[in-house]
């Protein structure tokens, strides 16, 4: 496909990811990204399903968890499940990139067995680590994106039993993982499984809630937590203080309204939480670079 030949997309994607991931029968999806054209920003968001990414050319900056870096040429990051991440382009810069997102259920998470109590449904429940990107120079590097490169044919093209053929593949690479250490025991004995659940709702509670003031001490006492205690749980799990992810959420809904609607940008920070427009203007120049309104011309002359 001639990348000149994508048309643009919606570029923000907020909180937990709206996008189906396949269906019940088969929750497996596939993604070929070109960044600027099918996003210039795919802000901060988190879904239930584990994710595959191999950049095929270029670069962007990618944050998964606590950790930003840098994308280039034949890196594969994994993003665990209810893991937050986003992407963003490099000026001047292009990416792309092809994902795979499944449904750690399709492999068997859920089953009374060995391997789903001792390494599926850890990792679906968070007890597990991933080394978010793995280079070429690394152990098991070429077994890892074969196996990959494979599913994704696999997915795309359906041979016949590709059903089952797939599932033994995906495996297939969770054992690599596994094997090469790029999957692990978490040494980080504060973020339980149980303390994760309580961050998510309160990322839930954010996403329902973000046009009225919400109060860290409002957070805490829903998540059964001191102020200071989950403040601390908060940043650790997120990679980012609650006051930012709260900002960061506003602006992406307010650009996103700025990008689809003819509101004013006063309309739009209020209905978006912000009663000050000089704070709004602030946040969304760091966010964006620009102010709301030469977002809003330059999103008009794509």
């Amino acid at each position: 496909m001639n990348i000149k030949e994508v048309k643009k997309k919606d570029n923000l994607t907020v909180n937990r990811e709206n996008a189906e991931h396949g269906d019940v029968f088969l929750p497996v999806n596939s993604y070929h990204c070109l960044i600027p054209f099918t996003y210039r920003e795919l802000a901060l968001h988190w879904h239930e399903e584990m994710e595959i990414t191999f950049i095929q050319e270029g670069t962007s900056d990618y944050k998964v968890g606590k950790e930003e870096f840098k994308a280039n040429a034949g890196d594969i990051i994994l993003i665990p499940p209810y893991c937050t991440h986003s992407a963003c382009e490099i000026p001047g810069k292009t990416m792309i990139s092809d994902s795979m997102v499944f449904h750690l259920d399709y492999l068997g998470a859920s089953n009374q067995d060995l391997s789903a109590s001792k390494y599926l449904r850890p990792m679906a429940e968070g007890q597990l680590v991933m080394q978010e990107v793995i280079r070429e120079c690394d152990a098991g590097y070429e077994e890892i994106k074969e196996a990959f490169l494979g599913a994704l044919d696999c997915f795309k093209n359906k041979p016949s039993f590709y059903e089952m053929l797939l599932k033994e593949q995906l495996l297939h690479i969770l054992i690599l993982l596994f094997s090469y250490g790029y999957i692990r025991e978490s040494d980080d004995s504060h973020i339980t499984s149980e303390n994760r659940w309580h961050i998510k709702s309160a990322l839930e509670f954010i996403a329902n809630h973000y046009s009225e003031k919400i109060s860290i001490t409002q957070l805490a006492h829903l998540a059964g937590f001191s102020k200071n205690y989950f403040m601390n749980l908060f940043r650790q799990y997120v990679g980012m203080s609650c006051v930012q992810y709260i900002n960061h959420y506003r602006i992406q809904e307010a650009a996103h309204a700025l990008e689809e609607t003819t509101r004013s940008v006063s309309e739009i920070a209020m209905l978006n939480g912000f009663d000050n427009i000089s704070y709004f203007n602030l946040q969304f120049k760091r966010s964006f670079g620009m102010t709301p309104r030469e977002f809003r011309r330059n999103q008009l002359e794509l």
